[in-house]
């Protein structure tokens, strides 16, 4: 349940109104491995590597006008960090596993970091290659990589188009136990306040779901994941786009929070006609209070040792249904 607070070491979530730019498409084309590739230099046997890459073009990640002065492989050597002149951090995530190198354990066989540059000015494309990476969980607890994939990461010089390119992959059926997997974008994210808009797939992986919030709480506990990693030869696009709709948890809400905020008692009232089981995290992903709610029950919650800050309130229905929501102590 903590694994986005670990990769990331973040804080809260307010609200954001930007215009979000990409739509995502899926396709499928063989995948190529990358034929003239240069090394980042990492050592043999890395785990979660932070380095730069050098940039060939201007790259641009989210607005046009926006340009990204460094991009940084980081959080558990999945992601690319996009910095860009603005200051804004666009994260370019395409699949949300603690990749390892194979060396660590194996002693003839390792696994890559690289990129290419392909094509001429001005229709380059910088290609980032995840290639077979075994996984941290598996490495790290057996000492075996039976669990392999490779994966690249495609950015245009033209026409602000994000590709992520996937391999082969010997995850197999049920062998992948992860509670957190999805693939997708965070744009203008704020490690101090959790602000950002949070565009991800769930689902199958052949034709995810693809959804974009700027509620990091509703996003992260509402468990809409993918239930697989995508099959050799899936490809997920983003461009540009000019409408897509942003969700809100506060929608709707069938649980009353009030006052919100709070300072030294809350009452939370269930506005549902059935059962509700309320649970709260605080920004650290730790459990801090969980009740069961009746119909129209109201109880009081005593926040009164509770640090400031933001905390993510879960309501979930006899069904499954599950309702978030935000609670800021003050």
């Amino acid at each position: 349940m903590n694994r986005f607070f670990l990769l990331l070491g973040l804080g809260m979530c307010t609200l954001a109104t930007a215009q979000f730019p990409y739509s995502a498409s899926v396709f499928e084309e063989t995948y190529t491995p990358l034929t003239n590739p240069v090394s980042l230099g990492i050592d043999v046997g890395w785990d979660d590597p932070e380095v730069e890459i050098p940039l060939p073009f201007e790259v641009s990640i989210g607005e046009d006008d926006d340009i990204v002065t460094v991009l940084q492989i980081s959080g558990t050597g999945e992601m690319l960090m996009g910095l860009s002149a603005s200051a804004a951090l666009n994260i370019l995530w395409p699949i949300s596993l603690d990749v390892m190198d194979i060396g660590a354990v194996e002693i003839e066989e390792e696994s890559h970091i690289q990129y290419e540059v392909t094509g001429t000015s001005p229709n380059r494309i910088l290609k980032v290659e995840w290639d077979e990476v075994g996984l941290y969980e598996e490495i790290s607890e057996l000492g075996t990589t039976t669990m392999r994939l490779s994966f690249q990461t495609w950015l245009y010089e033209n026409g602000n188009i994000i590709e992520y390119r996937f391999g082969p992959n010997t995850m197999g059926d049920g062998s992948l136990d992860s509670e957190f997997l999805t693939s997708g974008l965070i744009l203008d994210f704020d490690y101090d306040y959790y602000s950002g808009l949070f565009y991800t797939a769930s689902g199958d992986p052949a034709v995810p779901e693809w959804s974009l919030t700027d509620d990091f709480y509703a996003w992260y506990y509402g468990n809409q994941m993918l239930n697989g990693v995508p099959e050799n030869g899936t490809v997920y696009r983003f461009g540009p786009a000019t409408n897509i709709a942003e969700s809100s948890s506060d929608e709707h809400a069938i649980l009353s929070l009030y006052p919100n905020p709070a300072d030294g008692q809350c009452w939370m009232e269930n506005q549902h006609n059935d059962l509700l089981t309320v649970t709260l995290w605080d920004a650290q992903g730790r459990s801090v209070s969980e009740v069961q709610l009746n119909q129209g029950q109201r109880v009081t919650l005593d926040v009164t040792s509770w640090e400031s800050g933001f905390y993510a309130v879960q309501a979930l229905q006899k069904d499954g249904s599950v309702h978030m929501q935000r609670l800021i102590i003050r």
